[in-house]
């Protein structure tokens, strides 16, 4: 910008005429009031005329220094506007992603890394701007979006099961049961017609990923919710126990913002990202 004096000059000359001097103008700047004398006397050398007046033991603006007092103040307001506006394209936008337990650790732990958007998880809570949960289709939050259905399947560490083997291998190994599953055992095998076998769960634990993990270590065959276990099955750390186990359920994950009030662009942003793993999950679980 050919003309421009030196902004050092510039921001000296605008502070003296705010302050009413050097010694105010230095406090300001947090220099020597010789510091902001010799800025501006190289600012009257550059244009070859006075900026200021003495009378007595104040500093008077000359009609030249008052014409340029006002727009310098609007130039370091817009100036200090666009720093302003610079930072806060740069700041990582954040929001508060509410989830269940099993949520996150099955999905969020493996979806969320590398997303560039600042995250705050959280169990629930009214305040969340978006949220992932399990619910019955029929209790589905209001406006949220069905991103998966939930279903149950008999699974175990690979291995421990031949691939041959009928339901009377339920009799045979120890069956972890899951509360949270909503479904027992018993419901399962009536499902199937295998009314005279049993099957009676030797473990039962209320936390979804507790059952696969157990499943996983060998300690039996889980009723475990599939969703949660697509990638320990794709991993190869667990394994479908029949062909034919799926059982679907009353269940399904719903992803919705929070109400009366307009998505983030944070939130939107996010919300598309886990809409993609879901489908992609989905897709995983036509192969398993």
């Amino acid at each position: 910008m050919a003309g421009l004096a030196p902004l050092n000059a510039l921001r000296a000359f605008e502070a003296a005429a705010r302050q009413g001097g050097f010694v105010g103008a230095a406090e300001e700047l947090n220099v020597t009031p010789a510091a902001v004398g010799q800025q501006v006397r190289q600012l009257e050398a550059l244009i070859g005329a006075p900026l200021f007046e003495r009378e007595g033991r104040k500093l008077v603006l000359t009609e030249r220094g008052a014409a340029a007092l006002e727009p310098l103040r609007r130039g370091f307001e817009l100036m200090g506007e666009a720093s302003a506006a610079l930072r806060a394209a740069q700041a990582t936008p954040t929001l508060t992603l509410a989830a269940d337990h099993d949520i996150m650790t099955a999905w969020l732990s493996r979806d969320l890394p590398g997303v560039d958007v600042a995250i705050r998880l959280v169990a629930s809570g009214e305040d969340a701007d978006l949220t992932l949960t399990r619910s019955s289709v029929a209790a589905a939050p209001a406006g949220a979006e069905r991103l998966m259905d939930e279903v149950l399947t008999p699974l175990a560490r690979p291995g421990l099961v031949q691939p041959d083997a009928g339901l009377g291998v339920l009799e045979t190994l120890p069956l972890i049961e899951d509360s949270r599953s909503g479904l027992s055992w018993t419901d399962w095998l009536s499902a199937r017609g295998g009314y005279g076998l049993e099957a009676q769960a030797r473990l039962k634990v209320s936390e979804s990923q507790a059952a696969l993990a157990l499943a996983e270590q060998g300690a039996g065959i889980a009723l475990g919710r599939k969703p949660l276990a697509y990638d320990a099955i794709r991993d190869g750390r667990l394994a479908p126990v029949f062909a034919n186990g799926d059982q679907p359920s009353d269940q399904a994950y719903f992803l919705h913002y929070a109400a009366g009030r307009s998505p983030s662009a944070a939130a939107t942003r996010i919300a598309h990202h886990l809409k993609a793993c879901a489908a992609a999950r989905q897709d995983l679980a036509g192969e398993l």
